[in-house]
């Protein structure tokens, strides 16, 4: 009797436990998400800025013009690869690799676009295991849906126990 009310105490705390650990869970799933669509919203807005950048809307040289053209093509087929993508459904990364071409004005463009690419695809990955971390197993739900009942019963239990030892102390005293 002395140890089965700590035990009811501790299985109906093990729901409460989950239902927090689901909650906290779902907190940082959508931390996770808010940071990978802000990661390809970055990469959209980089190569809008390079379109409106002097290297696409000056006057090049004549001698540097056919690099411009091609500099300018790989930010336009950019752009259009992130237009009308709902970040939020966190697509793959692949779908958003455009081919840089072997221009020196792209180069370390095309090295940060795929290093926010790849940085992106780690923060999916991050929130697709936080997601799954926020779904309850069986058990977790029936604790949570027992612990306000075990938790009483357990105090009830307590309650009994300690009116009855004082009812026998007080008859022994009698």
């Amino acid at each position: 009797m002395d140890y089965l009310w700590p035990f009811l105490v501790g299985i109906g705390m093990l729901g409460a436990v989950s239902e927090i650990r689901a909650k906290v869970a779902g907190d940082w799933v959508e931390t996770e998400q808010t940071r990978a669509v802000a990661i390809l919203e970055s990469v959209q807005q980089f190569s809008l800025d390079k379109l409106r950048s002097d290297t696409c809307t000056g006057q090049p040289s004549l001698d540097s013009h056919a690099q411009h053209h091609e500099a300018c093509l790989w930010y336009l087929n950019t752009a259009i690869t992130f237009k009308d993508v709902d970040f939020t459904l966190l697509p793959n990364a692949s779908d958003f690799t455009v081919p840089a071409p072997s221009v020196s004005l792209v180069e370390s463009d095309a090295v940060w676009v795929d290093g926010m690419l790849s940085q992106y695809e780690k923060q999916k990955n991050q929130y697709i295991k936080t997601r799954e971390a926020q779904v309850k197993q069986p058990l977790e739900s029936l604790f949570w849906y027992v612990s306000p009942y075990l938790v009483c019963f357990a105090i009830a239990l307590r309650l009994t126990k300690v009116t009855a030892e004082l009812k026998l102390d007080k008859c022994a005293n009698n």
